[in-house]
């Protein structure tokens, strides 16, 4: 199967692997599908070793990282909220 997507993306299989497991987005990449990377948990030291591991071993394949935003669009340009503050649960 070949699509403008998969060659834009560098990749034979139209395979999207989302894992907390480096070895597993290594290996997806290897295999010609598209590995992520999941980061949430991880400080930015250890994204760095995470990142510098799957480089080593994903043979110059294409993989992602997946992170989280915590600002809400919904409420951006409001005025920052604190917790401590009634009805402040946002997170700005």
């Amino acid at each position: 199967m070949k699509s403008p997507i998969l060659r834009h993306a560098g990749i034979e299989f139209p395979l999207l692997a989302f894992s907390h497991c480096r070895d597993v987005v290594a290996a997806v990449s290897r295999a010609g599908g598209f590995g992520v990377l999941g980061a949430p948990r991880h400080s930015p030291e250890s994204i760095e070793q995470e990142l510098k591991w799957i480089d080593d071993h994903c043979d110059g394949k294409p993989y992602g990282l997946d992170v989280l935003d915590p600002r809400n669009i919904s409420t951006a340009g409001e005025k920052e909220r604190h917790l401590e503050e009634p009805g402040g649960a946002d997170f700005a």
